[in-house]
């Protein structure tokens, strides 16, 4: 049986500080992805307006659907990765990496060429309408067919934390942000691709991400076959559930939009979304932190560790919310005047839409913390229900409650008060989950 790293075993969190020094960097790199998101926002409201926001926004329940299945695979493989790795099995810890790698391979593959068969049909399934139609069409056209080149970094950065180097994946992430902004300069503004070239742009920055960080990722023969496919699916089914069910809702929140205010009501919903993903992309970079982390510790059956990392991860993913959401509360004005281009209809939606969704902000850290620690310690059951609460069953109720009373309001309060909700069932199945482990070790 081989050592383990005398490294790995230092980091399975003991102290907050401890903790934070691995996470930091994975969560900065978050964030440096979550700016890119928003500059790329930036040029396209300058570049094409409220018609290409919109269509921006109206191709990411699809975009956010293909990226699930990638994450459900790259989790999955994380989480038997990282029990092997506790287990001190390094053999089938590169065998299990070039798994994953060949699994997340084949599936998108298929995927993208499912959109380039339907690429029409599904636009307007997405709720284009005439208007966007044609923008909608061009920035799928390139996402969703290229789409190994935009979800590539999400492996890499994965198994680059698990083998011990997270500093690289901020590394990464910052290279990505640079190439992106430069290119959509270029692409969007000077050559006027419009939303083509913001698709290309981001196309090219993530593969440049990937490539940075691929000598980071250790791979080796092939170990594992069906049943060991399988239960990657398994236990990364609850990080699918949570990103399709964010899409729907998505998908489900431009329809209303579109019907109750138009166009412009989606554009200012695509940016409320820029935010939401600075906020949950920085939580999911301390989930991805935590996940190599506790699985290390199921391994090897160390109840404290794993209690330690969660409490941890919950103040941190506090710090995040809390902190985000001062910051917005201050500076939403400038935020809606940065990307409605002087559209004074743009800018109040923007401002009215911010003011109520961001209150999410304030306890969503705690349920999107314990839907990856269920998949993390492989009950993704308890995760997947935790998922459907936040993202469709508690989020559509008050929407079609409220919407017909206090009108648009309505649409913009269902987020925070399905967080509230899903508060209920999370925090009773985190502790009976506890409470599990503690016996079975």
């Amino acid at each position: 049986m081989n050592r383990i790293p005398s490294r790995t075993k230092a980091l399975v969190g003991i102290s907050f500080r401890e903790f934070s020094k691995y996470a930091l960097p994975s969560i900065v790199g978050m964030l440096i992805v979550g700016l890119q998101t928003i500059i790329d926002g930036l040029f396209v409201g300058r570049g094409v307006g409220a018609a290409g926001l919109a269509a921006v926004n109206i191709s990411m329940p699809l975009i956010s659907s293909m990226l699930s299945v990638a994450i459900m695979i790259i989790s999955g493989g994380i989480v038997i990765t990282g029990i092997a790795k506790g287990q001190g099995d390094n053999e089938r810890v590169k065998g299990f990496t070039s798994l994953t790698f060949f699994t997340l391979l084949v599936t998108i593959a298929i995927l993208s060429l499912m959109v380039a068969i339907f690429l029409r049909p599904l636009c307007y399934f997405l709720g284009s309408n005439e208007e966007v139609y044609p923008f909608v069409r061009q920035y799928l056209g390139i996402i969703g067919i290229g789409f190994i080149f935009y979800c590539i970094p999400n492996f890499t950065e994965a198994f680059t934390r698990l083998n011990g180097r997270p500093n690289m994946v901020f590394v990464s992430g910052l290279i990505c942000c640079v190439v992106n902004v430069v290119l959509d300069y270029f692409f969007v503004i000077r050559f006027n691709w419009g939303v083509s070239g913001a698709a290309v742009a981001t196309s090219i920055a993530n593969t440049t991400a990937a490539l940075v960080l691929l000598p980071n990722v250790r791979f080796g023969k092939v170990k594992g076959g069906f049943k060991e496919v399988r239960k990657m699916f398994f236990n990364g089914s609850s990080e699918m559930l949570t990103s399709v069910s964010a899409a729907v809702t998505t998908y489900i929140f431009n329809l209303v939009l579109m019907r109750e205010i138009g166009t412009k009501g989606v554009a200012a919903f695509t940016i409320v979304c820029y935010l939401n993903f600075i906020v949950n992309m920085s939580i999911f970079g301390l989930s991805q932190a935590m996940y190599p982390l506790v699985s290390f510790s199921v391994g090897a059956k160390d109840i404290r560790k794993i209690k330690s990392l969660l409490a941890n991860a919950l103040l941190l993913g506090g710090g995040i919310g809390i902190g985000v959401y001062l910051l917005v509360l201050v500076s939403k004005h400038g935020i809606a005047t940065a990307f409605s281009n002087g559209d004074m209809e743009l800018q109040a939606l923007t401002t009215v839409a911010t003011t109520y969704v961001t209150l999410h902000y304030l306890v969503s850290f705690v349920n999107i913390v314990a839907c990856s620690f269920h998949t993390a310690i492989e009950r993704p059951l308890e995760s997947v229900i935790i998922a459907l609460c936040r993202s469709i069953v508690f989020v559509l109720l008050p929407m079609f409650v409220l919407t017909p009373v206090i009108g648009q309001t309505g649409i913009w309060l269902s987020m925070p008060i399905a967080e509230v909700m899903t508060l209920l069932i999370s925090v009773p199945l985190t502790a009976v989950s506890l409470r599990r482990l503690r016996h079975r070790n």
